[in-house]
Formats: structure tokens, sequence, C-alpha cells
């Protein structure tokens, strides 16, 4: 299994420090995967209210899928185990000037959904695109909430292997935690 390691963001250059991803997201005030008393339903509330970004659900996703404009907000790795069929892979560290250099065509008039494991990346994606997306005039953007984890935990299909990329050992137990209840 894949071990990630992620840098701090907002830190100085020479104070970059490098932490597992668990320790990276719960320490922004978010729920440690890695607690077994953690849910899916605790981290979407905590990713809702820390990028408050338009939301939808996978219930309310899959019978528009086709409709659409979907963007995976994963390692290519993730993404090439399973994601939703027809969407398009963004790197979780590209620049909103490339995606807007890349897609403002795609997105134009479109209703356009991000989505990642849990979307938190999905949702920092989102953030950093909307301002400068707009005058391409997508119909919406929206995070997926709680990501493919929501979406498989529903029972709803992927395309690729049908299980969800766990991204390391902690968001893997919390997966398997989803999927037990």
């Amino acid at each position: 299994m894949m071990q990630r390691r992620h840098l701090l963001p907002f830190a100085a250059a020479a104070a970059l420090v490098p932490l597992p991803a668990a320790a990276w997201f719960w320490r922004r005030g978010l729920p440690d995967p890695a607690d077994a008393t953690t849910s899916l339903a605790d981290v979407e509330r905590a990713v809702s209210r820390l990028i408050p970004v338009p939301e939808i659900t996978p219930r309310e996703l899959a019978p528009r899928l086709a409709s659409m404009v979907l963007f995976d907000v994963r390692e290519a790795e993730e993404f090439a185990q399973s994601r939703l069929p027809g969407a398009h892979r963004l790197p979780p560290d590209m620049p909103a000037e490339a995606f807007r250099a890349a897609h403002a065509e795609r997105v134009a008039g479109r209703e356009v959904v991000f989505y990642c494991a849990v979307g938190w990346r999905s949702g920092r994606m989102l953030e950093r695109v909307q301002a400068l997306i707009a005058s391409a005039r997508p119909a919406a953007l929206l995070n997926l909430r709680g990501g493919l984890f929501r979406w498989r935990a529903e029972g709803l299909p992927l395309e690729g292997d049908a299980e969800v990329h766990p991204f390391d050992a902690q968001w893997g137990r919390l997966l398997r935690r989803t999927l037990e209840r």
C-alpha cells in the first residue's frame, strides 16, 4: 500500500515539515482518520465547514452523471484504480492558471463536479479555480460531498476496479469502517 507524505503549504521554505497524510489532515482541525471513532460523516462535516464551496451528494450526482463535467483530483495511482465514468484527472497541486488554460472551453456553460477520496483535495482545487474560471461561465462548480469514499459506501458504480484507492493506511481503515456500517 502506498504511503503518501505531504508538505505544509503555508510553511516558509526553511521550515517545511513532511507529515503523514492523516496527520497533515487532522492538524488543520479535521478529524483524525486513524482514530477508530472518526466516521466519514465527521470528515464530511469538517471539510464542508473548512472549505465552504457548493456541494453535491453522490445520490444527487448519480442520475446526472453523464451530463456533468467530472474532474478527479487525486494522484495517478488512485485514478488508475477506480474513478467516476468519464472523469478527467487533475493533479491535486495543479495551479489555477493551468486549469483555466487546459479546461476553460470544456467547462463553459456546463455543470462541473470536482471529487477526490473524501472531498478535501477537490474542495481545495475548486477554491483555487473558481474565480479564474468564472469568465468561462460554467453553469455550476460543485464538490462531491464525501468523495469516492461516500460514493462507494452508497453502492454506486465505479469505472475500473470496484474498490476505491485508500490513499494510505489511515484512510484505508476509515474506508473499511465506512463500508462495514
